[in-house]
């Protein structure tokens, strides 16, 4: 292929458009979603503290080439592709310069893959934090959480009641997250219920309302995704987030109640 051939290509091709330099805005959104380190070699970015750009450790990389050369486009024209146009969000990524470097001029077909792949992981989680930005969330899960972190042995052990098991809700290679979400089960799970049926139908609170809003956060999610890791940790957070807790250990405890529930998680078929 001569380069005027490939001229012509891409000319044709829509996804293939002009440049166009990221605002300030955007740069700052490229280096949150990287958490400011370069997401193929570590290198730090920026600093958090940070808040003016005119120092910049980073440059913001096409994962598809804005302008292939001929060796780039033979190995990665039939490739997948992210984004409307070369210049969407989606195809961009933060990288140090050194990486940059590497990626821009010499970019193999796992090379590319492996960014890709990198980078729809961050699309994924962004998508998930979306999904649960605007849900709502009954106020009285806070003093849930100021109470786990208050709890005693004594408290416990008040309790007589065995939960049920967690039966067929994880496959075999989700062995750590179903020990930990049976382990939080096993040890609070009557204390929590004890607080909720206290709680039920005083001060406004419904523990029905409270269970369908749950629900609906697992539903947002899972259409999202099918890593019940990634779920948990996005659900963990979202209670944090809406209770102003301090302790993320309370509210994993609370999530992994509803799990034990059926309001997150589904049983797994035959």
């Amino acid at each position: 292929m001569t380069q005027e051939e490939l001229n012509k290509r891409l000319d044709d091709d829509s996804y293939h458009q002009k440049r166009k330099n990221p605002s300030g805005a955007e740069l700052r959104l490229f280096l949150r979603e990287v958490n400011y380190c370069c997401p193929l070699c570590g290198k730090e970015l920026q600093s958090r503290r940070q808040r003016k750009l005119n120092q910049k450790l980073f440059e913001i990389a096409h994962i598809y080439p804005n302008r292939p050369t001929i060796e780039q486009y033979t190995v990665l024209h039939k490739l997948e592709r992210l984004g409307e146009d070369s210049e969407s969000f989606e195809n961009k990524i933060a990288l140090c310069k050194d990486c940059h470097s590497t990626q821009d001029y010499h970019t193999t077909k796992k090379e590319y893959l492996y960014l890709l792949n990198i980078k729809k992981r961050f699309l994924k989680e962004s998508a998930l934090n979306d999904a649960t930005t605007s849900l709502g969330l009954e106020t009285e899960i806070e003093f849930i959480c100021r109470k786990l972190t208050k709890v005693t042995a004594e408290d416990l052990a008040k309790l007589n009641y065995k939960p049920v098991l967690l039966a067929n809700k994880f496959t075999p290679v989700e062995v750590l997250l179903k020990s930990k979400v049976s382990g939080y089960v096993l040890e609070f799970y009557p204390f929590i219920k004890e607080l909720f049926k206290e709680m039920d139908g005083k001060h406004g609170f419904q523990f029905q309302v409270l269970s369908e809003q749950i629900h609906s956060c697992f539903l947002k999610m899972k259409a999202l995704t099918d890593d019940k890791e990634m779920i948990f940790l996005h659900m963990t957070q979202w209670v944090k987030n809406k209770t102003q807790s301090s302790s993320a250990v309370a509210c994993e405890i609370v999530v992994s109640y509803f799990v034990q529930n059926c309001e997150v998680f589904n049983e797994i078929s035959e």
